[in-house]
């Protein structure tokens, strides 16, 4: 017996590993640029808001001390890494320079754009030379020392390094990335093949050995894998009863066969053993007659269930009084039913003329006379009623016997079905599939109504003329 082949050496695992890993690749790419983007993000927040501080300060300073003052705090700002990217500039009254303190790196150039009136001061001035920006805040001064104007600025220069840093990080980390990838995409592809690796190891297990009683086992938990498995079982469980079924229908067809053509044969035998008279050997063939007609009807009635299953059924229709059939085929089964001690009864009267094939119609009829009398106990009664209404022509088998389950009752027309109350009579589980198939091929229908001990009710509905 083969084994199922291994995630790491199936192609389909193969792929489905490097899509997993790929799909894993692809998403921390994009977790580290969302990252990228929101650092900057950050970054550039907390820069505006260093910027309106040292603004709000710088101005708190020129209000108490003048521009000595805000000298002063120059020089101390000067002597922190973020201070010294720190732009304070202050103008007169007619736009004089009165002070000037540069960014690291900055010259007094770079920043010739904020020597524009003040209301026109843009609020980034780019630096080329250094490719750094410069956010830029402006402010009108009180009029303490002639007035004038207040422009203080933040360059982005530490918030570049940061930046410009971290995508110089990235390679560094795509190697481990790449291997964590393909880690989790061989765990991942191995865990999700798991289940489908059982169901094609128990599928050669049963190809191998028959044994249609192996299942596969199903994972805990829900999806469409477990779901798939428990269809799979569902099916094997419908499989292995229909083997069974198909066992007894076979031990049922032998038996039927078997007991027709002993007989064909003791009779031929007997007659061969010595001479005899020709009437006992017109006797003796007739016998063998009989017992050859019962053996074709047993494969008569396989044949035409295997026809109905395939939907070819032929029929050959015409006019046909549907009250006098009743009671033909209740007629036949009369002695069979005194001999059991059920009465037969028959009401035929009021359903007319149908278009049918009197042959076929006629062996469906007799199924389920047959079906009625063979499971009604001694004692009992079956009767068989016709009649017409809005919905056409109808036939009744009524009986009083054992009756069908809820469970079975949904399953009685199918073909080689057999209820658990019935398995203790002869038959091949054919006749009401039959009967319902002759019902459906003249356009008709076939139902029926039971209760465990109360007995059964099979209606025939045909199309009338």
């Amino acid at each position: 017996m083969s084994r199922a082949t291994p995630a790491w050496r199936s192609p389909y695992g193969v792929r489905l590993a490097l899509s997993y890993a790929a799909l894993f690749a692809l998403s921390a790419a994009a977790l580290l640029a969302i990252a990228y983007v929101a650092l900057g993000w950050v970054l550039a927040r907390q820069d505006a808001a260093y910027l309106r501080d040292q603004a709000g300060a710088v101005e708190r300073v020129y209000e108490r001390e003048g521009l000595a003052g805000v000298r002063r705090y120059a020089a101390a700002l000067g002597a922190d890494d973020r201070g010294e990217e720190v732009l304070i500039r202050v103008t007169g009254p007619t736009g004089s320079l009165r002070l000037l303190v540069l960014p690291d790196a900055w010259r007094p150039g770079d920043v010739a754009a904020l020597d524009e009136p003040l209301a026109a001061t843009p609020a980034v001035v780019e630096n080329p030379r250094e490719r750094q920006t410069l956010a830029v805040v402006a402010r009108r001064l009180p009029p303490r020392e002639g007035g004038g104007g207040l422009q203080v600025g933040f360059s982005s220069d530490e918030r570049d390094d940061v930046l410009e840093a971290l995508p110089r990080v990235f390679p560094w980390l795509a190697a481990p990335l790449v291997f964590l990838a393909l880690l989790g995409g061989w765990f991942m592809a191995g865990r999700a093949l798991r289940p489908v690796r059982h169901l094609v190891g128990t599928l050669e297990a049963i190809t191998a050995t028959g044994d249609v009683h192996r299942r596969a086992a199903v994972p805990e938990g829900g999806g469409e894998l477990a779901d798939l498995l428990r269809l799979f079982n569902r099916t094997f469980d419908r499989v292995e009863g229909l083997v069974a079924q198909l066992g007894g229908t076979l031990d049922d067809l032998a038996h039927d066969l078997r007991t027709p053509l002993t007989a064909a044969r003791g009779a031929a035998e007997l007659a061969l053993s010595r001479d005899r008279d020709p009437e006992a050997y017109r006797e003796a063939l007739a016998r063998v007659v009989e017992a050859v007609e019962a053996a074709q009807g047993t494969l008569d009635t396989v044949m035409e269930a295997a026809e109905a299953e395939a939907g070819a059924l032929t029929l050959d229709a015409a006019p046909l009084d549907l009250d006098a059939l009743a009671r033909d085929v209740a007629d036949l089964y009369e002695l069979v039913a005194d001999d059991k001690g059920v009465r037969l009864a028959v009401a035929a009267g009021g359903a007319g003329t149908v278009r049918a094939d009197r042959q076929r119609l006629g062996r469906g009829l007799a199924n389920l006379v047959d079906n009625a009398v063979k499971y009604t106990a001694p004692g009992g009664r079956v009767d068989v009623a016709t009649g017409r209404d809005e919905g056409g022509a109808w036939v009744t088998v009524t009986d009083t016997g054992v009756g069908i389950a809820p469970d079975d009752l949904p399953r009685v027309f199918d073909r080689l079905y057999r209820a658990e109350t019935t398995r203790h009579e002869r038959g091949l589980g054919l006749g009401l599939a039959l009967a319902r198939a002759v019902a459906e091929a003249h356009g008709g229908s076939l139902t029926a109504e039971s209760a465990p001990g109360e007995g059964s009710r099979f209606t025939l509905r045909l199309p009338t003329v």
